[in-house]
Protein backbone atom coordinates (compact mmCIF):
# COMPACT_ATOMS: atom_id res chain seq x y z
CA UNK A 1 0.00 0.00 0.00
CA UNK A 2 2.81 2.35 0.95
CA UNK A 3 4.58 1.47 -2.30
CA UNK A 4 1.45 2.33 -4.31
CA UNK A 5 1.08 5.66 -2.53
CA UNK A 6 4.75 6.41 -3.17
CA UNK A 7 4.41 5.67 -6.89
CA UNK A 8 1.30 7.85 -7.16
CA UNK A 9 3.08 10.66 -5.40
CA UNK A 10 6.04 10.41 -7.77
CA UNK A 11 3.72 10.44 -10.79
CA UNK A 12 1.89 13.48 -9.42
CA UNK A 13 5.17 15.36 -8.97
CA UNK A 14 6.27 14.46 -12.51
CA UNK A 15 2.93 15.54 -13.97
CA UNK A 16 3.03 18.81 -12.04
CA UNK A 17 6.55 19.53 -13.26
CA UNK A 18 5.60 18.76 -16.84
CA UNK A 19 2.57 21.05 -16.62
CA UNK A 20 4.66 23.85 -15.12
CA UNK A 21 7.28 23.44 -17.83
CA UNK A 22 4.65 23.52 -20.58
CA UNK A 23 3.09 26.61 -19.04
CA UNK A 24 6.45 28.35 -18.86
CA UNK A 25 7.22 27.46 -22.47
CA UNK A 26 3.84 28.76 -23.56
CA UNK A 27 4.36 31.99 -21.64
CA UNK A 28 7.82 32.34 -23.16
CA UNK A 29 6.47 32.16 -26.72
CA UNK A 30 6.75 35.59 -28.36
CA UNK A 31 3.57 37.39 -29.36
CA UNK A 32 2.70 37.05 -33.02
CA UNK A 33 4.39 39.79 -35.05
CA UNK A 34 2.08 42.56 -36.22
CA UNK A 35 1.73 42.78 -40.00
CA UNK A 36 1.12 46.08 -41.73
CA UNK A 37 0.83 47.15 -45.37
CA UNK A 38 1.17 50.56 -46.98
CA UNK A 39 -0.66 50.84 -50.29
CA UNK A 40 0.67 53.77 -52.25
CA UNK A 41 1.96 55.15 -55.53
CA UNK A 42 5.39 53.90 -56.62
CA UNK A 43 8.40 55.31 -54.83
CA UNK A 44 9.73 58.25 -56.81
CA UNK A 45 6.30 59.47 -57.91
CA UNK A 46 6.73 62.57 -55.75
CA UNK A 47 8.56 63.75 -52.66
CA UNK A 48 5.31 63.36 -50.71
CA UNK A 49 5.01 59.67 -51.65
CA UNK A 50 8.67 59.11 -50.78
CA UNK A 51 8.15 60.70 -47.36
CA UNK A 52 5.11 58.51 -46.66
CA UNK A 53 7.06 55.36 -47.52
CA UNK A 54 9.99 56.49 -45.37
CA UNK A 55 7.68 57.14 -42.43
CA UNK A 56 6.10 53.71 -42.80
CA UNK A 57 9.47 51.94 -42.92
CA UNK A 58 10.80 53.89 -39.94
CA UNK A 59 7.74 53.13 -37.80
CA UNK A 60 7.78 49.44 -38.74
CA UNK A 61 11.43 49.16 -37.76
CA UNK A 62 10.84 50.98 -34.50
CA UNK A 63 7.89 48.75 -33.52
CA UNK A 64 9.29 45.52 -35.00
CA UNK A 65 6.34 45.31 -37.38
CA UNK A 66 6.45 43.10 -40.45
CA UNK A 67 5.74 45.85 -42.95
CA UNK A 68 5.11 45.64 -46.68
CA UNK A 69 5.03 48.56 -49.12
CA UNK A 70 2.60 47.79 -51.94
CA UNK A 71 3.24 50.05 -54.94
CA UNK A 72 0.36 50.72 -57.34
CA UNK A 73 0.54 52.40 -60.72
CA UNK A 74 -3.16 52.92 -61.35
CA UNK A 75 -6.69 52.44 -60.07
CA UNK A 76 -6.83 48.80 -61.21
CA UNK A 77 -3.67 47.95 -59.27
CA UNK A 78 -4.96 49.76 -56.21
CA UNK A 79 -8.10 47.63 -56.20
CA UNK A 80 -6.31 44.36 -56.88
CA UNK A 81 -3.49 44.91 -54.40
CA UNK A 82 -5.72 46.22 -51.62
CA UNK A 83 -8.01 43.20 -51.89
CA UNK A 84 -5.00 40.88 -51.84
CA UNK A 85 -3.63 42.56 -48.72
CA UNK A 86 -6.96 42.22 -46.93
CA UNK A 87 -7.15 38.52 -47.85
CA UNK A 88 -3.60 37.93 -46.64
CA UNK A 89 -4.53 38.83 -43.09
CA UNK A 90 -2.72 42.08 -42.39
CA UNK A 91 -3.53 43.66 -39.03
CA UNK A 92 -3.19 47.22 -40.31
CA UNK A 93 -3.61 48.51 -43.85
CA UNK A 94 -2.71 52.11 -44.59
CA UNK A 95 -3.01 54.04 -47.82
CA UNK A 96 -0.61 56.80 -48.76
CA UNK A 97 -2.59 58.38 -51.57
CA UNK A 98 -6.16 59.44 -52.31
CA UNK A 99 -6.40 56.93 -55.19
CA UNK A 100 -6.86 54.16 -52.64
CA UNK A 101 -9.78 55.87 -50.93
CA UNK A 102 -12.60 54.05 -52.70
CA UNK A 103 -11.29 50.51 -52.32
CA UNK A 104 -10.10 51.10 -48.73
CA UNK A 105 -13.55 52.37 -47.85
CA UNK A 106 -15.16 49.27 -49.39
CA UNK A 107 -12.83 46.81 -47.66
CA UNK A 108 -13.26 48.45 -44.25
CA UNK A 109 -16.95 47.56 -44.38
CA UNK A 110 -16.07 43.88 -44.95
CA UNK A 111 -13.01 43.18 -42.80
CA UNK A 112 -13.84 44.09 -39.22
CA UNK A 113 -10.62 42.54 -37.90
CA UNK A 114 -8.35 44.87 -39.90
CA UNK A 115 -7.63 48.51 -39.04
CA UNK A 116 -7.73 50.77 -42.12
CA UNK A 117 -6.28 54.25 -42.44
CA UNK A 118 -5.48 56.74 -45.19
CA UNK A 119 -3.76 60.10 -45.45
CA UNK A 120 -4.42 63.09 -47.68
CA UNK A 121 -8.13 62.46 -48.23
CA UNK A 122 -11.47 61.52 -46.70
CA UNK A 123 -13.43 58.35 -47.46
CA UNK A 124 -17.10 57.42 -47.39
CA UNK A 125 -16.59 54.86 -44.61
CA UNK A 126 -16.67 55.79 -40.94
CA UNK A 127 -14.50 52.70 -40.31
CA UNK A 128 -11.46 54.26 -42.00
CA UNK A 129 -9.23 56.64 -40.08
CA UNK A 130 -8.53 59.56 -42.38
CA UNK A 131 -5.92 62.25 -41.97
CA UNK A 132 -6.12 65.23 -44.28
CA UNK A 133 -4.45 68.62 -44.29
CA UNK A 134 -5.18 72.31 -44.46
CA UNK A 135 -2.87 72.79 -47.47
CA UNK A 136 -4.26 76.26 -48.03
CA UNK A 137 -2.27 77.43 -45.01
CA UNK A 138 1.04 76.33 -46.51
CA UNK A 139 0.07 77.72 -49.90
CA UNK A 140 -0.73 81.06 -48.28
CA UNK A 141 2.79 81.17 -46.82
CA UNK A 142 4.28 80.44 -50.25
CA UNK A 143 2.18 83.27 -51.67
CA UNK A 144 3.52 85.71 -49.08
CA UNK A 145 7.06 84.54 -49.84
CA UNK A 146 6.42 84.98 -53.57
CA UNK A 147 5.32 88.60 -53.19
CA UNK A 148 8.20 89.41 -50.83
CA UNK A 149 10.73 87.88 -53.23
CA UNK A 150 9.36 89.55 -56.38
CA UNK A 151 9.13 92.84 -54.47
CA UNK A 152 7.18 94.76 -57.08
CA UNK A 153 9.31 93.80 -60.12
CA UNK A 154 6.16 92.32 -61.66
CA UNK A 155 2.56 91.89 -60.62
CA UNK A 156 2.16 88.68 -62.62
CA UNK A 157 2.42 85.34 -60.81
CA UNK A 158 2.17 81.78 -62.08
CA UNK A 159 1.25 78.41 -60.67
CA UNK A 160 1.49 74.92 -62.18
CA UNK A 161 -0.80 72.30 -60.68
CA UNK A 162 -1.41 68.61 -61.21
CA UNK A 163 -5.10 69.09 -62.03
CA UNK A 164 -7.96 71.57 -61.93
CA UNK A 165 -10.38 70.37 -59.28
CA UNK A 166 -11.72 71.28 -55.87
CA UNK A 167 -8.78 69.57 -54.18
CA UNK A 168 -6.15 71.66 -55.94
CA UNK A 169 -8.13 74.83 -55.21
CA UNK A 170 -6.60 74.78 -51.73
CA UNK A 171 -3.17 75.31 -53.30
CA UNK A 172 -4.32 77.85 -55.87
CA UNK A 173 -6.60 79.90 -53.65
CA UNK A 174 -4.25 79.89 -50.66
CA UNK A 175 -1.29 80.87 -52.83
CA UNK A 176 -3.20 83.70 -54.50
CA UNK A 177 -4.51 85.07 -51.21
CA UNK A 178 -1.00 85.04 -49.74
CA UNK A 179 0.35 87.00 -52.71
CA UNK A 180 -2.54 89.47 -52.63
CA UNK A 181 -1.98 90.17 -48.94
CA UNK A 182 1.36 91.74 -49.91
CA UNK A 183 0.77 92.71 -53.55
CA UNK A 184 -2.87 93.76 -54.04
CA UNK A 185 -2.22 94.43 -57.76
CA UNK A 186 -1.29 90.80 -58.40
CA UNK A 187 -2.68 88.81 -61.32
CA UNK A 188 -2.32 85.06 -61.86
CA UNK A 189 -2.17 82.33 -64.45
CA UNK A 190 -2.73 78.65 -63.68
CA UNK A 191 -1.83 75.65 -65.79
CA UNK A 192 -2.31 71.91 -65.25
CA UNK A 193 -0.20 68.88 -66.16
CA UNK A 194 -2.80 66.17 -65.29
CA UNK A 195 -0.22 63.68 -64.09
CA UNK A 196 2.32 63.09 -61.34
CA UNK A 197 5.51 62.91 -63.39
CA UNK A 198 5.00 65.35 -66.28
CA UNK A 199 8.44 66.96 -66.13
CA UNK A 200 8.57 68.09 -69.76
CA UNK A 201 5.07 69.56 -69.73
CA UNK A 202 5.73 71.45 -66.49
CA UNK A 203 8.91 72.82 -68.07
CA UNK A 204 7.04 74.07 -71.17
CA UNK A 205 4.21 75.60 -69.15
CA UNK A 206 6.69 77.38 -66.89
CA UNK A 207 8.37 78.92 -69.94
CA UNK A 208 4.96 80.10 -71.19
CA UNK A 209 4.12 81.65 -67.84
CA UNK A 210 7.49 83.39 -67.78
CA UNK A 211 6.72 84.91 -71.20
CA UNK A 212 3.48 86.25 -69.68
CA UNK A 213 5.57 88.19 -67.21
CA UNK A 214 5.37 85.83 -64.24
CA UNK A 215 8.45 86.28 -62.07
CA UNK A 216 7.38 83.76 -59.44
CA UNK A 217 5.88 80.44 -60.52
CA UNK A 218 4.70 78.13 -57.75
CA UNK A 219 5.19 74.50 -58.76
CA UNK A 220 2.54 72.09 -57.45
CA UNK A 221 3.09 69.44 -60.11
CA UNK A 222 4.41 66.54 -58.00
CA UNK A 223 7.25 64.88 -59.91
CA UNK A 224 6.82 67.50 -62.63
CA UNK A 225 8.26 70.15 -60.31
CA UNK A 226 11.71 69.36 -61.64
CA UNK A 227 10.64 70.72 -65.02
CA UNK A 228 9.64 74.02 -63.41
CA UNK A 229 12.92 74.15 -61.51
CA UNK A 230 14.91 73.67 -64.70
CA UNK A 231 12.99 76.44 -66.46
CA UNK A 232 13.57 78.72 -63.46
CA UNK A 233 17.31 78.10 -63.62
CA UNK A 234 17.40 78.84 -67.34
CA UNK A 235 15.18 81.93 -67.36
CA UNK A 236 15.80 83.39 -63.92
CA UNK A 237 12.39 83.42 -62.24
CA UNK A 238 11.71 82.40 -58.65
CA UNK A 239 9.83 79.27 -57.69
CA UNK A 240 8.98 76.93 -54.82
CA UNK A 241 8.58 73.20 -54.42
CA UNK A 242 6.18 71.01 -52.48
CA UNK A 243 5.97 68.58 -49.57
CA UNK A 244 9.62 68.57 -48.43
CA UNK A 245 12.49 71.05 -48.46
CA UNK A 246 13.43 71.22 -52.14
CA UNK A 247 15.67 74.28 -51.94
CA UNK A 248 18.93 73.62 -53.73
CA UNK A 249 22.29 75.41 -53.40
CA UNK A 250 22.83 74.65 -57.10
CA UNK A 251 19.56 76.35 -58.06
CA UNK A 252 19.12 79.59 -56.09
CA UNK A 253 15.82 80.29 -57.86
CA UNK A 254 14.06 77.71 -55.65
CA UNK A 255 13.45 79.97 -52.66
CA UNK A 256 11.14 77.82 -50.53
CA UNK A 257 8.96 74.72 -50.37
CA UNK A 258 5.48 74.12 -49.05
CA UNK A 259 5.74 71.43 -46.36
CA UNK A 260 3.20 68.64 -45.84
CA UNK A 261 3.98 65.93 -43.30
CA UNK A 262 3.35 62.53 -44.92
CA UNK A 263 6.14 60.94 -42.87
CA UNK A 264 4.90 62.00 -39.40
CA UNK A 265 1.28 61.31 -40.39
CA UNK A 266 1.99 57.67 -41.27
CA UNK A 267 4.08 57.25 -38.12
CA UNK A 268 1.33 58.87 -36.06
CA UNK A 269 -1.23 56.31 -37.23
CA UNK A 270 1.08 53.36 -36.63
CA UNK A 271 1.88 54.66 -33.15
CA UNK A 272 -1.85 54.94 -32.42
CA UNK A 273 -2.37 51.33 -33.51
CA UNK A 274 0.56 49.91 -31.57
CA UNK A 275 -0.34 51.84 -28.41
CA UNK A 276 -3.91 50.42 -28.54
CA UNK A 277 -5.25 53.92 -29.14
CA UNK A 278 -6.64 53.27 -32.61
CA UNK A 279 -9.91 54.91 -33.59
CA UNK A 280 -11.57 55.78 -36.87
CA UNK A 281 -11.95 59.46 -36.04
CA UNK A 282 -10.97 61.71 -38.94
CA UNK A 283 -8.37 64.37 -38.27
CA UNK A 284 -7.32 67.49 -40.19
CA UNK A 285 -3.86 68.90 -39.55
CA UNK A 286 -2.41 72.30 -40.32
CA UNK A 287 0.16 74.88 -39.28
CA UNK A 288 -0.86 74.76 -35.63
CA UNK A 289 -0.22 70.98 -35.62
CA UNK A 290 3.20 71.22 -37.23
CA UNK A 291 1.97 69.21 -40.24
CA UNK A 292 1.80 72.12 -42.73
CA UNK A 293 4.30 74.90 -43.31
CA UNK A 294 6.89 76.46 -45.59
CA UNK A 295 10.66 76.70 -45.58
CA UNK A 296 11.82 79.93 -43.87
CA UNK A 297 8.36 80.47 -42.40
CA UNK A 298 7.86 77.44 -40.15
CA UNK A 299 11.31 75.88 -40.51
CA UNK A 300 14.83 76.69 -41.64
CA UNK A 301 16.91 74.85 -44.19
CA UNK A 302 20.39 73.41 -44.39
CA UNK A 303 20.65 75.28 -47.70
CA UNK A 304 21.37 79.00 -48.00
CA UNK A 305 18.46 81.41 -47.76
CA UNK A 306 17.80 83.48 -50.87
CA UNK A 307 19.18 87.00 -50.69
CA UNK A 308 15.71 88.12 -51.77
CA UNK A 309 14.39 87.19 -48.31
CA UNK A 310 15.72 89.58 -45.68
CA UNK A 311 15.72 89.13 -41.92
CA UNK A 312 12.78 91.53 -41.81
CA UNK A 313 10.93 89.37 -44.35
CA UNK A 314 11.50 86.25 -42.26
CA UNK A 315 10.29 88.05 -39.14
CA UNK A 316 7.15 89.06 -41.06
CA UNK A 317 6.62 85.45 -42.15
CA UNK A 318 6.83 84.29 -38.52
CA UNK A 319 4.01 86.70 -37.65
CA UNK A 320 1.91 85.35 -40.52
CA UNK A 321 2.49 81.83 -39.18
CA UNK A 322 1.13 82.91 -35.79
CA UNK A 323 -1.97 84.40 -37.42
CA UNK A 324 -2.61 81.21 -39.40
CA UNK A 325 -2.15 79.06 -36.31
CA UNK A 326 -4.55 81.19 -34.26
CA UNK A 327 -7.15 81.37 -37.02
CA UNK A 328 -6.83 85.15 -37.41
CA UNK A 329 -6.00 84.34 -41.02
CA UNK A 330 -8.47 81.65 -42.07
CA UNK A 331 -7.17 79.35 -44.77
CA UNK A 332 -9.11 76.35 -43.49
CA UNK A 333 -12.44 77.47 -44.92
CA UNK A 334 -12.16 77.06 -48.67
CA UNK A 335 -14.64 78.44 -51.21
CA UNK A 336 -16.30 76.26 -53.81
CA UNK A 337 -14.68 76.75 -57.19
CA UNK A 338 -17.01 78.60 -59.58
CA UNK A 339 -17.01 78.15 -63.33
CA UNK A 340 -15.26 81.50 -63.62
CA UNK A 341 -12.15 81.39 -61.46
CA UNK A 342 -11.87 85.16 -61.85
CA UNK A 343 -14.60 85.48 -59.23
CA UNK A 344 -12.07 84.21 -56.70
CA UNK A 345 -8.65 85.05 -58.15
CA UNK A 346 -7.75 87.89 -60.54
CA UNK A 347 -6.32 86.25 -63.64
CA UNK A 348 -3.78 87.58 -66.15
CA UNK A 349 -5.54 88.93 -69.22
CA UNK A 350 -8.85 89.58 -67.48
Amino acid sequence: MKRIMFVLLVLLVIASAAFATATQEKAAEPAEQVRAALITNPKGTSAYINEGIAGFEEACARWNIKGTVVECKGSAEYEENARAAANEGYDLILAGSWEAGSIISELAEIYDDIAFGIIDTLTDSDKVKCIQYFEGEGAYLIGVIAALVVDGESHNYGCINVSQNESSLKWRYGYAQGVLSVDPEARFTFNYVYGYSEVNLAYELALQQYELGCRFINSCAAGGDYGTFQAAKEKGFWTAGQDVDMTDPNNPWIVSSQIKGANPSIQYMIDKFMNNEWDSKNESLGVSDGAIGAVWATQDSVNPRSSRLSDADVAYLKEVVKKLASGEIDMRTMPTEPEDLNQLIPLIGR
